[in-house]
């Protein structure tokens, strides 16, 4: 199968599609089309060579949050 970055709705989820980095003090980054969403990560830790892996997030719409800014 070939992976490639995306978002779109799933029924009730927000679906996030790219490659995660992880990164130093427990968070992890995902790349979704060269956009890079932060992501805070609780427990249980991700697993094993999760970092640079292709993963999806679903989450509900109301744990999603869109801060603007500028580059």
């Amino acid at each position: 199968m070939l992976w490639k970055s995306r978002l779109w709705e799933d029924g009730d989820r927000i679906v996030f599609r790219g490659r995660l980095s992880l990164v130093e003090g427990g968070g992890a980054v995902l790349d979704v089309g060269g956009s890079l969403i932060p992501f805070d990560l609780a427990d249980p830790l991700l697993p094993d060579g999760v970092d640079g892996a292709w993963v999806e997030a679903r989450v509900a719409p109301d744990h999603v949050t869109v801060w603007f800014y500028e580059v």
